[in-house]
Formats: C-alpha cells, sequence, structure tokens
C-alpha cells in the first residue's frame, strides 16, 4: 500500500470504532497529513484552506469550489482514483450539509450534528511512516541550515526586525512556511520568554526561534548568539539547560508515558540547581503536522509512540534548548542539527548528547 491507502486504512479503523460512514477533514494539518502534503491555504493564518475531505470506507470526497477546482487536480495530486470531485459555485453554499444527512459522519472539529473526533484524527499522526520521515529530515536539514546561516550574519545593531525578516525571507525561498518567528535580545531575552520581534538594536545577545513547516510537516529550533566573551554565569546556565534537555531527548521512547518523562525532567531541573524554572515556560511536546500535538505536563495521559516527533522547550531565564526528534526503533534522530552549528557535549545517566551552544558573533 501506498502512503495515503495506509492513512486511509488507520481512518476506516477509526470509522469501524465509533460505528461510522466517514469523516470530514477540513483542517489543513489533517489534509496535509492525509495527501501526502498537499497546500489547502488560500489564506495562510486560516486553520482551512480550498477543500473539505471527507474520507469514506470506499473513496475520498473533495468538496471545493469553481475557483480551486481545476488548480487543487493538476497542482495538488488530488486526481488519484480514490478521491472524487465535488464542486459547487463560489457564491453557493458547499455540498457539506447534504453529505452530513447523508452519512453517519465524524470531523475534525466541530460541525452540527457530526461527532467532534479532533484528538482520536490527531492520534492517527503521530506514527511517522518512512515518506513522511524522509520529507521531514529534508526540511530539518533545511531549516537548520538556513538558521546557521542567518545567525551568522546577524552584526550588533542590526534590529530584531531585520534579524526576522532575512529569516522569513530564506525560508519562504525553500518554500519553508515559518508559523512563528522569535527574536529577542538582551535584556529582553531575560524579561520575557517569548520575545516578539521589535525594532529594537541588538547589542550583546540574541535568540533566534522559528517553527517551520512544508507539506504540512513542523520543525521547532532555537539558536542563540552572542557577541564577545559570554559571562560564566551564562555558560552554566547553557550547560544546565541543555543537561534538561538531554534528560527529556533520551528519556522520549516508544511505549514510554509522557508524564514520567516529564516528571523526570523537572527532578532534572532540580539537580541541576534551577528548580522552580519549569514552571515560567512549557517544556514543549509532541510535533509533527502541527508546531505542538500536545504539550506535555506531569499529568499527560499520552504514551510515547514509535517514529513519533517531539520537540523539548525547557528553558532557564536567558537560555532555552530546542530541537526536533524522530524517536526511531533504536535511537532518537535530532533531524534539526547542523554540523556547523557549535555544540556543547552533555552527559545524563551515562549517556553523551551533543546540544545546540551559543554562537560567537562576528
Amino acid at each position: 500500500m501506498d502512503e495515503i491507502e495506509i492513512k486511509q486504512e488507520r481512518i476506516i479503523k477509526l470509522l469501524d470504532e465509533k460505528s461510522l460512514d466517514g469523516i470530514i477533514l477540513a483542517k489543513n494539518s489533517n489534509i496535509s497529513w492525509l495527501t501526502g502534503g498537499m497546500e489547502n491555504r488560500i489564506v495562510f493564518v486560516s486553520e482551512e484552506g480550498a477543500v473539505k475531505l471527507i474520507v469514506l470506507k470506499d473513496k475520498i470526497l473533495v468538496l471545493t469550489s469553481n475557483i480551486e477546482a481545476e488548480r487543487v487536480i493538476k497542482e495538488e495530486g488530488l486526481d488519484k482514483k480514490d478521491f472524487q470531485l465535488m464542486v459547487n459555485q463560489w457564491y453557493e453554499r458547499d455540498l457539506l450539509d447534504g453529505l452530513i444527512r447523508k452519512y453517519r459522519l465524524g470531523g475534525d472539529g466541530y460541525f452540527p450534528e457530526v461527532n467532534n473526533l479532533q484528538e482520536e484524527i490527531k492520534q492517527l499522526r503521530f506514527s511517522l511512516l518512512p515518506g513522511e520521515i524522509e520529507r521531514y529530515r529534508s526540511l530539518g536539514r533545511e531549516t537548520a541550515k538556513i538558521m546557521t546561516d542567518v545567525c551568522r550574519a546577524i552584526k550588533s545593531g542590526d534590529t530584531e526586525n531585520e534579524v526576522k525578516g532575512r529569516l522569513a525571507q530564506k525560508l519562504w525561498s525553500k518554500n519553508i512556511n515559518p508559523h512563528l518567528i522569535l527574536v529577542g535580545s538582551d535584556e529582553r531575552l531575560f524579561d520575557y520568554r517569548h520575545p516578539i520581534a521589535k525594532d529594537k538594536e541588538i547589542k550583546k545577545y540574541v535568540m533566534v526561534v522559528t517553527c517551520a513547516e512544508r507539506y504540512g510537516l513542523i520543525v521547532n529550533l532555537t539558536r542563540f548568539v552572542h557577541f564577545g566573551k559570554i559571562a560564566e554565569e551564562l555558560t552554566d546556565k547553557l550547560r544546565a539547560v541543555d543537561k534538561v534537555d538531554a534528560s527529556f531527548i533520551i528519556n522520549t521512547r516508544p511505549a514510554k508515558k509522557v508524564a514520567d518523562i516529564f516528571l523526570e525532567g523537572i527532578r532534572t531541573y532540580r539537580e541541576v540547581g534551577y528548580p522552580g524554572e519549569w514552571k515560567l515556560h512549557h517544556q514543549g511536546g509532541a510535533t509533527g503536522y502541527e508546531a505542538r500535538d500536545y504539550i506535555a505536563t506531569p499529568d499527560s495521559p499520552q504514551i510515547i509512540q514509535e517514529n513519533q516527533a517531539f520537540a523539548w522547550n525547557p528553558s532557564i531565564k536567558g537560555v532555552k534548548s530546542e530541537d526536533t526528534i524522530i524517536v526511531n526503533e533504536t535511537e532518537n534522530e535530532i533531524i534539526t542539527d547542523d554540523p556547523e552549528w557549535p555544540k556543547v557535549e552533555v552527559e545524563y545517566n551515562g549517556e553523551k548528547i551533543n546540544s545546540s551552544g551559543i554562537l560567537i558573533g562576528g
């Protein structure tokens, strides 16, 4: 079976469990997942886009308007045999209401008279297929390299917004869509965990963060640049937060409870001398077709799946560690690693891991 057929089988199993005829997929994340990367957005900030899909047991109905129909067939790969186009004129209501009356349907959000199965559908995405992993690796490599290039080019006196603009331009030029870019420098970096870029000039120290997407998959990473000698206190903080991140990454293995991993992370915060810092910002969690499929907490009920993606992001005031990993069968793979970025070697429970260090700006 190809990628779409395997995903259809996952949906059909859910349909059988819920005694339903079909499922409505309207969210861009779910449509990208099922189709292997279709670009469904028209308005970039919208959660929905050009089409809705209704996945039945024997076919996939494609609901769209006459504005989009020809394009999605020719350019977005919806000309496959299992897809059946249902087109309305742009000034008419779409055909969904009639299909809701005809079939017993679930959906990936709220629709009148439809079972809301958004959490169950999300879980179908967690275990990535080989083709998805290859696309994800490529996205991770390219995004990490772009981050390195942009960070190397930062000069003292640049504004945060100038750095944000350069990063966005380089990402978009590779068909990578930045869902988030944060740039914060100097005192703002210590005052705020989410420093939205401003027209402030960078003096000595800057953090650059992105959540970047292509073909629906999203990588998450954070990098730091410092001009001049790094204070010993900052170096110590970086090693401390990297050890917490090593705890999260090394313990994220198939069949383990997310809550147990989180609690060990809290213990590691205490061990490195920063027991309360975990309360000041979330620690990350599962990723994939959303920046975070869920954010981990001490009470998280989820179980790690093989080939699931995670992005942990522990932080201590002024420092943070964040990369994207895939939980493979035998080991975890950091897909946002760039060999050219400086590393900090950290040991946790006898295992060593290379975390991203601070780049010295020139």
